[in-house]
C-alpha cells in the first residue's frame, strides 16, 4: 500500500471540509463498506457503479486519504478507512435520530418500524409487544415483512429490516440476540393416512404421547420437507434417524407444507403451535414421542449498532419487557427514549 501524505489540518481547512463533504458521500462509503464492493452495493442499492465509484473518490479526496483497497474481490478498509467509517456509523444513527428528536421533543414519536418474522411464528410476547407499541406510539406506522428464518437474519443485517424475528443455528457479531420463545416440532399425517393403518396393525400406539419410537416405522414413507431453511435441531433430527430420505414435497413455507400434508402428498414436520387447531380438529395426528421433538429458541434480532433512541429500540423494549411480565410504559423515560 502507498504511503500517504498527511494532510494538515488548520482551522479553515477544517471549515472547508465540512462545507465541502456531504452526507450522501457518507452514506455512499457507508453502503460500499457494508456490502463490500462498489459492484456489490450498487446492485444492493439499486444505483450506478460509475457515481458510486466517483462518490468514493470524492469522499477520499475531501479526507486527505485512501480509505478501501480496491481488487477484483472488492475492496478491503485501510486504517484510515475503519477509523472514518466508525464516524460515519455514528454520523448514520445521528441522521436516522433526528426526527425521533424532534417528535420527542413535541411529545410525539413517529416514523417506520420495520419487523420481518419467519412465517406463523407463536410467541405471545410478540402479538401483546406488537398492540401494546402502537398504543403507545400511533403515530409509529408498522411494516411487517414475512420470510424464511435465513431471508430474516440477511434483512436485518443489510438493514432493510429494523427487527427481525427468527431462530438461528450461528450467531452473528453483527447481530443482538434476545431469546423471546421457544418453538417445537412435530411430524404430522393426514388423519386417514395408510401409515396410520400400519402403525396400529404393528402394535404401536397412535397418539404421539404413548409411541414408542421406531425410525423404522418411516422408512419408505414420503416428506414434505422445507428445503435448506428448515432449522438445524429438525435437519440434525432427519440425518440422525434417516427420516426424509424420500421427497414427495419440497416447500418454501409452513403454510404450503401443512397444505401438502392435509392433502395426503406426504407426512411433514410443523410447529406444534401452528399445527394445533389441525390436531384438535382431529385433521392432523402426530406421530413422535415428546422426548425426541426437536426444540429451538425464537430470538429477537436487532444490530449491534442500532441507535437507542430509534423507534426499533422502543420495540425492543417493548417486547423484553413483556416477556418480563411488566410495562416498560411505567417508567417516564421510555417513552422518550
Amino acid at each position: 500500500m502507498k504511503r500517504e501524505t498527511t494532510p494538515e489540518w488548520t482551522d479553515q481547512s477544517l471549515r472547508a471540509f465540512v462545507r465541502k463533504v456531504d452526507w450522501n458521500l457518507c452514506r455512499d462509503f457507508l453502503a460500499i463498506a457494508r456490502y463490500g464492493g462498489v459492484g456489490a452495493a450498487a446492485r444492493a442499492t439499486g444505483r450506478r457503479q460509475p457515481s458510486l465509484s466517483a462518490a468514493l473518490r470524492r469522499f477520499e479526496a475531501h479526507v486527505g486519504y485512501t480509505l478501501c483497497d480496491r481488487s477484483s474481490r472488492g475492496i478491503v478498509l485501510t486504517p484510515m478507512g475503519a477509523a472514518v467509517l466508525a464516524l460515519c456509523h455514528d454520523m448514520a444513527d445521528s441522521v436516522m435520530a433526528i426526527p425521533l428528536h424532534a417528535a420527542a421533543a413535541a411529545g410525539r414519536v413517529e416514523g417506520t418500524l420495520r419487523l420481518c418474522m419467519i412465517p406463523d411464528v407463536a410467541v405471545p410476547a410478540v402479538d401483546e409487544a406488537i398492540m401494546q407499541f402502537n398504543s403507545a406510539y400511533p403515530a409509529v406506522s408498522l411494516h411487517i415483512d414475512i420470510a424464511p428464518w435465513r431471508q430474516t437474519i440477511e434483512a436485518v443485517e443489510r438493514g432493510d429490516a429494523d427487527i427481525g424475528i427468527t431462530c438461528d443455528d450461528i450467531r452473528r457479531r453483527s447481530l443482538r440476540y434476545v431469546p423471546i420463545g421457544q418453538e417445537t416440532q412435530q411430524l404430522y399425517c393426514v388423519d386417514k393416512a395408510p401409515l396410520l393403518a400400519r402403525l396400529a396393525a404393528s402394535g404401536q400406539a397412535v397418539s404421539a404421547g404413548q409411541v414408542r419410537f421406531d425410525p423404522r416405522c418411516f422408512t419408505g414413507e414420503s416428506f414434505i420437507l422445507t428445503g435448506g431453511d428448515e432449522p438445524r435441531d429438525l435437519r440434525d433430527l432427519r440425518a440422525r434417524y434417516g427420516l426424509g430420505e424420500s421427497v414427495s414435497g419440497l416447500v418454501d413455507t409452513l403454510s404450503e407444507a401443512r397444505r401438502l400434508v392435509l392433502l395426503g402428498v406426504g407426512i411433514g414436520f410443523l410447529p406444534v403451535d401452528f399445527a394445533s387447531p389441525d390436531v384438535a380438529a382431529g385433521r392432523l395426528v402426530p406421530l413422535l414421542p415428546d422426548d425426541v421433538l426437536p426444540r429451538y429458541s425464537i430470538y429477537m434480532i436487532t444490530r449491534t449498532d442500532t441507535p437507542e433512541d430509534t423507534a426499533a429500540s422502543l420495540m425492543t423494549r417493548t417486547i423484553v419487557s413483556r416477556m418480563a411480565g411488566r410495562s416498560p410504559l411505567d417508567g417516564e423515560d421510555t417513552r422518550q427514549a
